[in-house]
């Protein structure tokens, strides 16, 4: 059981490691559009490159594990994703700035994949729901890395020292992290075809997918909400997004202990509900501080619903977790993708406020879904 122990707490630290890589670079966007002087179109340009290796990537990720197993896809994957900052940074112009974004996208998602993959291993052996906690360490990371770049922006750091050197300490920790990975779980399994979601998968694929619209549509429409719809300043707008993310952290970390005590198809109809319940309260009462109060809410509810998702996939296949993890992230990734766009233009149609509510009435087909994953639960669900 020491080898679990000491896999968990790697595993926890590579999902901490992507989790800084991935904001360290989200925070400081503006900083890169200045340094190229990009308009608002040529940086939209960029960030489709960043989207398109993800997807790309996610396409092979899962017959990729497959072949060489989830530590060397986790070395593989930190190590293009922490050569994408720099190489981001460094860009002389917009088509290498590109290119350098798919690079990004691509080990993002490797990573992603590679280290949810071992994730599922690492919970085989403990014989126990311990998934959610994983992601928690996603969002402990994201705020440090979020919160470093904040502080490299006060001082002025520009991002040509920034990211080289953010990315070289990243690698180094997920490198010796990958170290301490469960030794047996290091082999592949032989090769893989194309990873498409088969038929146990897609209620999983589209409980992801949902879960992931509702997450993207906070991250990208939280501040315009507060500050177009209630009126909100701008400092009291970026409440929004920081509410979510605590309360997601905060769920993380004990959702395990609860779904072992009353089952993961309760804990999901659960999770439904509150997620509902904070989009009725943020749409019903359109005022900054119950708005801010709302997404919190929304952030306990959504906080489970994603890992548990991916954990139930890897358990209906669990002879190759990475590749039933890479199908239903794959679903997961299209709603995170595409939902923030789909909102947008249904904004423009009937307005950001209603198209919240359309958002918490597309969070109820989770709850219909729940009892797929019974099938999967491990020991410790009921």
């Amino acid at each position: 059981m020491d080898e679990a122990r000491r896999a968990r707490v790697a595993v926890s630290v590579v999902f901490a490691v992507c989790g800084a890589a991935f904001a360290s670079w989200a925070a400081r966007v503006p900083a890169a559009q200045t340094k190229l002087g990009l308009s608002a179109g040529e940086l939209a340009l960029g960030l489709f490159g960043l989207a398109a290796g993800s997807v790309v990537a996610l396409l092979a990720a899962g017959p990729l594990i497959t072949k060489i197993g989830s530590r060397r896809g986790v070395l593989f994957g930190a190590t293009v994703l922490c050569a994408g900052l720099p190489l981001a940074a460094l860009a002389p112009d917009l088509p290498l700035f590109v290119a350098a974004l798919v690079v990004l996208g691509v080990g993002n998602s490797l990573l992603d994949v590679s280290m949810n993959a071992h994730a599922a291993r690492v919970e085989q052996v403990y014989e126990r729901p311990i998934f959610a906690g994983f992601h928690a360490f996603w969002n402990i990371g994201g705020l440090a890395g979020s919160g470093v770049a904040a502080l490299m922006e006060t001082w002025r750091v520009p991002i040509e020292v920034h990211f080289p050197v953010a990315g070289a300490a990243l690698l180094v920790v997920a490198v010796f992290a990958a170290s301490r990975f469960l030794p047996g779980a290091d082999r592949g399994q032989g090769s893989a075809a194309f990873a498409l979601p088969g038929k146990a998968l897609i209620p999983l694929g589209v409980i992801a997918f949902c879960g992931f619209v509702a997450e993207g549509t906070v991250n990208d429409w939280s501040a315009v909400y507060l500050r177009d719809v209630t009126t909100a300043t701008p400092a009291v707008a970026s409440l929004g997004y920081f509410a979510f993310s605590i309360t997601m952290i905060a769920v993380r970390t004990v959702a395990d202990r609860v779904v072992a005590r009353v089952g993961v198809v309760p804990f999901m109809h659960v999770a439904t509900g509150i997620t509902v319940a904070g989009f009725a309260l943020i749409v019903a009462v359109p005022v900054p501080v119950v708005a801010v109060i709302g997404f919190a809410v929304v952030g306990l509810g959504l906080s489970g619903m994603v890992p548990l998702a991916w954990s139930a996939a890897g358990r209906k296949q669990p002879d190759a977790p990475g590749r039933a993890i890479a199908a239903v992230a794959a679903c997961g990734y299209l709603g995170f993708l595409t939902g923030p766009v789909l909102i947008g233009a249904l904004a423009g149609g009937i307005g950001l406020h209603w198209t919240l509510a359309v958002v918490g009435a597309l969070v109820v087909t989770v709850s219909f879904l729940a009892p797929t994953m019974r099938a999967a639960a491990p020991a410790g669900h009921r």
